[in-house]
Order: structure tokens, then sequence, then C-alpha cells
């Protein structure tokens, strides 16, 4: 397909954490959709997580329990959305943590989405120009971008768009098809069929519902001892993510390594 024929949707989430599958959900979704012969559309909504936003997370993007707090939430608006995603290019800058947020909401909420594909604009950059890093705001400060709200999503959907009409100038746009981006790709961002797959039912269940729930943890030399925990949310350091949550033995806030919870058990045995 060439780009000139393409729907194009620019895309950009801000969560509440890190990781869907522990249990994070989207607070904002930017949008900016391109259709051929039609002039851009751009929407912006706050969704209510269902949960406190995490004050790591309010210091990035600046969005408060009270932003949200009557907000739909994201159930109300997946049709929408969904309509807009459909035989659609998303596009986004790091696109992996978008779609992988966006299909957990929409796997939530019992709505199948399928886009044409997706096109991630920090890989795109780091194969065109040489810049000191990938991230999107020394992008568009090194190239001139007017980018005057920082991880707010509808102004890094905007930003990322600016970034890839560049990148598209830069290319040569008259002629220039779809495959011609994917194949500067160094993995290619798919949109996943099955989110929910990526933790075993019943923790996955926890940490979308907030239910105490037990598991057997093994710590670094090997042992291990039954907990009761509230999973809260997650986060990466280095190779490994680690879930935050309340164990009811401490009774205080713990933080367990993921790789480590070895079993998962009907919390009325334990």
């Amino acid at each position: 397909m060439q780009l000139k024929d393409a729907k194009l949707v620019f895309v950009d989430v801000e969560t509440t954490g890190l990781s869907p599958a522990m249990g994070d959900r989207i607070v904002e979704m930017g949008l900016v959709v391109c259709e051929p012969g039609q002039r851009p559309r751009q929407a912006s909504q706050f969704i209510n997580p269902d949960r406190p936003i995490p004050g790591d997370a309010r210091s990035v993007h600046g969005i408060t329990d009270a932003d949200v707090a009557n907000a739909p939430r994201f159930e109300a608006v997946a049709q929408t959305v969904g309509g807009l995603f459909g035989n659609a290019w998303l596009v986004g800058h790091n696109i992996r943590f978008d779609i992988g947020f966006l299909s957990m909401e929409f796997a939530i909420a019992g709505f199948r989405v399928e886009p044409a594909g997706c096109l991630d604009t920090c890989q795109l950059a780091a194969a065109t120009w040489e810049l000191p890093d990938y991230k999107l705001d020394t992008i568009t400060s090194e190239l001139g971008i007017m980018h005057p709200a920082k991880h707010r999503a509808l102004d890094d959907a905007v930003a990322t768009r600016e970034v890839f009409k560049m990148l598209v100038g830069e290319l040569g746009e008259a002629g220039l098809i779809v495959a011609d981006l994917q194949s500067m790709h160094r993995y290619q961002p798919q949109w996943p069929t099955h989110p929910q797959t990526t933790l075993p039912g019943p923790l996955y269940d926890a940490v979308t519902s907030g239910q105490l729930i037990s598991i057997r943890y093994e710590n670094g030399d090997g042992r291990s001892s039954f907990r009761m925990i509230r999973p809260l949310t997650c986060f990466s350091a280095g190779r490994h993510v680690y879930v935050k949550a309340f164990c009811t033995k401490s009774a205080e806030m713990r933080t367990f390594r993921l790789d480590r919870i070895v079993e998962i058990a009907d919390p009325a045995a334990a």
C-alpha cells in the first residue's frame, strides 16, 4: 500500500504505571487521525482508571486523581476508539508501550480491534538520523519541532506526527509504500492478539480488580513462603519486572520479583 493511501492514526497514552499486564491502566489518550482526502482530526480524552494514580506516574504526566474522577472508563469509549483504529496504521513513539496498554484495555472491555499494523517513529528516527538519543523530547528539540506540553497524550501524538512528517520528507514521500517503513524497523511492533495471556488468569484478575490473592514466593536463596497479597502496581528495573503489593503477612507494602512468584494458590487454601 502506498503511504498516501493509508489511514494513519497517531496515538499516545498516559498511564498509572509501566505494565498493563500487572494492572496499570490508561488515564489519558491522545489521537491524531489522518485519512486520505480529509483534514486531520484530533481527539483527547481523560480516562478513569478505577484506581489511584501513583506519585511516580503523576510526576511524569501531571495528571491527578481529581482530573480523571469524572472521566469515562475505557469501556465507555472503546467502540468509538476501536472504530477509528479499524484498518488503520497506528503510529506512535515507542509504540509497543502504547499498544500494550490499548490492547489490554480493549480486551478488558470485551471489544475486538484489528488495526492494519503499527509503525514506530522511535525506530524510524534511529534508522534515519544520528541524534544523542531517540526519546521524543530529544528528537523534537534537535529538529526544532514545537512540543509545548511534554508527556501529555495529545501533545505527544501531535509531536509524533510532526516527527513522522519530517521522516517521510527525508525519505522522499513520492511513491513511498508502507512496507518501506516497515523494513526500517529493527523489530516489528505488532498489535497484541491476546493481551490477557501475558499473566496467569488468577494473577491477572487480582491486579485488574485489586483483590487479595495467595502466592508462593521464592526468595533469592531458594526459600519459599505463602503470602496473601493485594497487587497495586508494577515497575521495571533492569531485566526484571517487580510487583508492588500490600502483604498481609507483614502488614505492609512489599516488592516481589515477578519471576519469583512460582505458584498462585486458592486464597482459601493458604
